[in-house]
């Protein structure tokens, strides 16, 4: 496939970027329920909030990753299809024009000749 390996980068860096956005997401649920835990916990949600903020923005970056290769896809695979179509067209016709002899007649409308009855 054409620029396969730059595409399996981007996605790649996309599965990075949602894996963090699920750990930034464990962590804020880890610091909330620290507070439940521990009397020293932190109680103000600051942290949790930063974490989940930092995880909305890499998920978004992701969406971003994931949507650009779909796009690019889609378009190489509709380019491909259309450039093959007119392709195998050509190839069709070449391959029945290389295989019927110079002085052949076409094919006439078929006749069709019943066997004798037996009695």
């Amino acid at each position: 496939m054409k620029d396969g390996r730059e595409n399996l980068a981007y996605l790649a860096g996309a599965c990075s970027q949602i894996s963090l956005a699920a750990t930034l997401c464990n962590l804020a649920i880890h610091h909330r329920t620290e507070i439940l835990l521990y009397e020293d916990a932190d109680p103000t949600p600051t942290t949790s909030r930063d974490q989940l903020r930092r995880a909305a923005d890499e998920m978004r970056r992701a969406a971003t990753t994931y949507r650009s290769l779909a796009q690019r896809l889609s378009r190489h695979l509709a380019t491909s299809a259309a450039a093959r179509n007119p392709d195998q067209l050509l190839l069709t016709s070449q391959h029945a024009a290389a295989h019927t002899p110079a002085n052949a007649t076409p094919p006439g409308p078929a006749t069709h000749t019943p066997a004798p009855r037996k009695r």
